[in-house]
């Protein structure tokens, strides 16, 4: 491992005695060296790092542990990103500093993201641990097994900080053990609280790293600025020292769904999704490689997207412009110009991170760099706009996949090269268990020297940048998890459910040994997304912005309940997942399951951002397996829009669109009891396309004012009195329910009635 990557590393460990601090282990003064640490959580840092084998070697060890009194350059290079990544001037930390070992740390409880008056639990990061709980405090100390747990795991890597391989590894489990363990807890100075107990101690430990990695880069470089301001010297925090650099792929929607035979798309639609998450992290990786950087220099890689902080140098803005020229011709070459990734970057300094406010204003000006580069795409100005085909292209050697590009003739598939590898990536994702980066090795080429590889057992890593376990499961094997084999419905055969397949899963309750008695056999496609982020993270009340690692916090968060909690969600449901990550999701499944998975999926997603603004709203098309799933694509992005547009009392969003129309959540969950009266007329299907006949009328009278139109009441009485014996008094409760929910809610009502007309109706 480099000498940068090593440092990168000791900043990620160097507040790890907080945990052990916490943990009350005890702490044995002849087992690391007798320092003037200054506080006991770096005492026990230094014990942990000594007693656990990381493999940093002692100067590191050392540097790591010392970030309260540093004596030396590399010392200081870990002091001064610590007091970054605390978003700390030198005042304001010189304060934090003198109470810091006297605070109720052990009692404390991280503020959840969204509401102040509540606290996570302190547990490890898993699909039931996100939600807030009421208490803020507990007598029992819960960390005491948490860390035993922790240590379990640690003995399970095998070097512990010796390849990059291990640097990921560790990231994960500090991800997975720190998520809920706040950084610093809550104490007030005087009149100011100098510290809020709402970040992280992992999020903490991870932008430690990152400035570690830049701070060390710039110091290669001779540039000590940073340093200096926290050592009290000669320094200008407004110089420019760093970049913030942003990734963005476009146009993924076409490039995942254009031209994919509806007959195959289940073995290549996923694969495509993967494939975008798979070329975005190695993308990262190249970037950090050019530059120099540590991997650790990467601040996420989710839904298409990168973010690295990397030094302001001309070299480094050189390299930067050289390598979109090199992805321009990739992807213009590889995918006609169908997707492609936009790098932005702004200058950035000190202040920005350290300075009330900045921070906010840094991520404003990235977000406009990122809108400017999305219409340069290509720079086909200057480009040479022609595009290169395959020659001697026939009907039958044409790829039966992309319909683009010449079949592989060495190869038994009826795909051109790239159709086959997002074919390969598919049948690998939904059997293997474990993933890997390399560079140099001679396993799938994806870009320039990078390739990847799913096998079940690891062997022989020669070259292996990165490895991943990517089983469904949560059992730790040794190496990091990613959650790339987004959830996926499999058959006997453990192959990937065609969707076909999956229609026939529709209304399970219509079959009968075997054999469909009633309900239609349908594909629903859902695709959804939080309303208004841009707002929500521009709004200074919500401090979500207010610190670089608050902000990553938040970020991971709302990218672990898509990618992570909605596929767990999923388990065992005739559901299959395009994409889940970021703020987004897009699923195809069994009409019916797809729409129970929504509703429990928005219930979740609201007790998940309890106490925020944040909204949910979804779009749902249904249709016939054998539909062009561009079309079908096409036609649930139309719903969502119908969703992000609706109005209701001047209130945005917050809806679902499904059976053609769009209402406000809370009204579609709340049926006023209509779904079970339905089952009167369970026999009586002419009475029931009946009634969506008088909701079409109640709806021009509602929004039109149509007056011939106001007949459906005499209608829908006339109508009920034929067909229901109207002495029975619960007939005659549910008469007085349906002209109530068709007058006042006739969309609603609609849409109640479609599904139960679907579910019973003869396929």
């Amino acid at each position: 491992m480099r000498d940068i990557e090593l440092v990168s590393v000791a900043g990620l460990l160097h507040d790890i005695g907080k945990f052990g601090q916490r943990a009350e282990i005890e702490l044995k003064k002849d087992s690391y060296k007798s320092y003037d640490y200054r506080y006991n959580h770096a005492r026990y840092t230094a014990q942990i790092l000594y007693e656990l084998s990381f493999n940093l070697g002692d100067e590191l060890n050392d540097s790591a542990s010392m970030h309260h009194n540093p004596k030396d350059d590399l010392n200081w290079i870990i002091a001064s990103a610590d007091r970054m990544a605390s978003g700390f001037e030198r005042e304001a930390f010189n304060e934090y500093n003198a109470k810091f070992d006297k605070e109720n740390f052990k009692k404390q409880r991280l503020w959840h993201l969204f509401d102040k008056d509540k606290r996570f639990a302190i547990d490890t990061l898993n699909p039931n641990s996100i939600y807030p709980v009421a208490k803020n405090e507990d007598s029992v100390n819960e960390y005491e097994k948490l860390w035993k747990s922790f240590i379990n795991d640690l003995k399970k890597i095998k070097t512990k900080a010796t390849s990059s391989i291990d640097r990921f590894t560790i990231d994960y489990l500090l991800k997975k053990y720190t998520s809920f363990i706040p950084s610093s807890t809550t104490f007030k100075i005087k009149d100011y609280t100098p510290v809020k107990a709402n970040i992280p101690l992992y999020d903490h430990l991870r932008a430690t790293a990152i400035f570690s990695s830049v701070i060390y880069k710039l110091y290669e470089n001779g540039n000590e600025n940073i340093i200096n301001y926290y050592k009290r010297k000669s320094s200008d925090i407004e110089q420019k020292d760093m970049l913030l650099i942003n990734g963005d792929f476009f146009g993924i929607q076409n490039f995942i769904f254009d031209g994919v035979p509806t007959a195959k798309a289940s073995k290549i639609l996923r694969a495509k999704s993967a494939y975008i998450q798979i070329l975005t992290k190695i993308i990262a990786f190249y970037i950090v490689d050019e530059l120099e950087l540590s991997y650790n220099s990467i601040i996420s890689t989710n839904a298409g997207k990168f973010e690295i902080l990397g030094v302001n140098d001309k070299d480094s803005r050189d390299k930067l412009h050289k390598i979109q020229e090199e992805l321009n011709d990739f992807f213009i070459k590889e995918y006609f110009g169908q997707t492609g990734i936009g790098i932005s970057f702004v200058e950035t300094n000190l202040a920005d991170f350290i300075v009330a406010g900045r921070y906010e204003n840094l991520r404003e000006r990235l977000a406009n760099e990122v809108e400017k580069t999305k219409f340069n795409k290509f720079d086909l100005i200057s480009r040479e706009p022609v595009l290169s085909y395959d020659e001697g292209i026939t009907n039958q050697n044409l790829c039966e996949y992309c319909n683009k590009r010449k079949q592989e003739e060495e190869k038994e598939e009826d795909g051109c090269k790239s159709c086959n590898l997002f074919i390969n990536i598919g049948e690998k994702l939904a059997k293997s268990n474990f993933f890997s980066i390399s560079k140099g090795s001679e396993q799938d080429k994806i870009f320039g020297e990078y390739s990847i590889d799913f096998f079940d057992k690891v062997g022989k890593i020669d070259n292996v940048i990165a490895l991943y376990d990517i089983s469904n499961n949560e059992e730790f094997k040794g190496y990091a998890k990613w959650e790339l084999s987004s959830y996926v419905a499999k058959n006997e055969k453990n192959e990937v459910k065609t969707f076909e397949e999956l229609a026939k899963k529709s209304v399970k309750e219509g079959k009968k040994d075997g054999k469909r008695e009633h309900g239609v056999e349908a594909l629903m496609a859902m695709k959804g997304d939080v309303d208004s982020m841009g707002r929500f993270i521009n709004n200074p009340k919500n401090e979500v912005t207010n610190s670089f690692a608050r902000y990553n916090f938040f970020a991971r968060m709302i990218d672990y309940f898509f990618s992570v909690k909605a596929s767990v969600m999923m388990k065992d449901r005739a559901l299959y997942t395009v994409f889940a990550g970021g703020d987004d999701i897009f699923i195809l499944g069994a009409w019916d399951e797809v729409i129970e998975f929504t509703k429990e999926l928005r219930e979740e997603f609201k007790k998940f951002v309890e106490g925020s603004e944040l909204t949910l709203s979804v779009g749902m098309v249904m249709t016939k397996p054998n539909k062009p799933v561009n079309f079908v694509a096409f036609k649930a992005e139309e719903a969502l829009e119908k969703s992000k547009e609706h109005n209701e009392n001047g209130k945005l969003k917050d809806a679902i669109s499904l059976f053609g129309e769009s209402v406000k959540w809370d009204d579609y969950l709340d049926d006023n009891g209509l779904m079970d009266e339905l089952k009167i007329l369970d026999d009586n299907t002419s009475f029931l396309y009946r009634l969506l006949e008088l909701v079409n009328m109640s709806k021009k009278v509602k929004y039109h004012n149509h007056i011939p139109s106001t007949i459906w009441k005499s209608k829908l009485n006339y109508s009920f009195c034929r067909n229901i014996d109207i002495k029975n008094e619960k007939n005659r409760q549910f008469l007085s329910n349906l002209n109530i929910m068709i007058e006042k809610y006739p969309q609603e009502t609609k849409m109640f009635l479609s599904e139960f007309i679907y579910k019973r109706r003869l396929s």
